[in-house]
């Protein structure tokens, strides 16, 4: 095989790992799931809050403030990582298990008791928004 032929083998290798590293990488999974202009509240007690990346979870019994007649169910809510939190103003010691809040957010577009976070109103009334602006 000759230099030039070996470079080349080289470069076309040297190609396929970097792609693959970058598709690993920058993999975020979708949020299509979701409805892009649509937004809900929800209030109700924490049961969980899970503060891990990428992306903080709460799970909380609740029930849609726009109906009166929702029956109360558990919701799981997709928040941004704890460091978008922090920054927004949400330390960890701002809301615990059994805390009642209100959270907005842009519901499943399947039905199922799922949001993605845009916002939260606390116990004490102050309220933060996530929604990119």
């Amino acid at each position: 095989m000759t230099i030039t032929r070996m470079r080349l083998v080289h470069l076309c290798l040297f190609a396929l790992i970097a792609i693959g590293m970058t598709t690993t990488t920058f993999a975020h999974h979708s949020q299509s799931q979701f409805e892009p202009e649509t937004s809900i509240s929800i209030t109700g007690s924490l049961t969980r809050i899970s503060w891990s990346n990428p992306h903080t979870l709460f799970l909380l019994e609740a029930k849609r403030v726009d109906k009166a007649d929702d029956a109360v169910q558990e919701w799981a809510v997709e928040g941004p990582s704890p460091q978008q939190l922090q920054r927004r103003g949400w330390e960890r010691t701002a809301a615990k298990a059994g805390d009642k809040v209100t959270l907005i957010g842009r519901p499943r577009r399947d039905g199922k008791s799922e949001l993605l976070l845009e916002g939260v109103t606390f116990p004490d009334g102050k309220t933060i928004s996530f929604k990119a602006e």
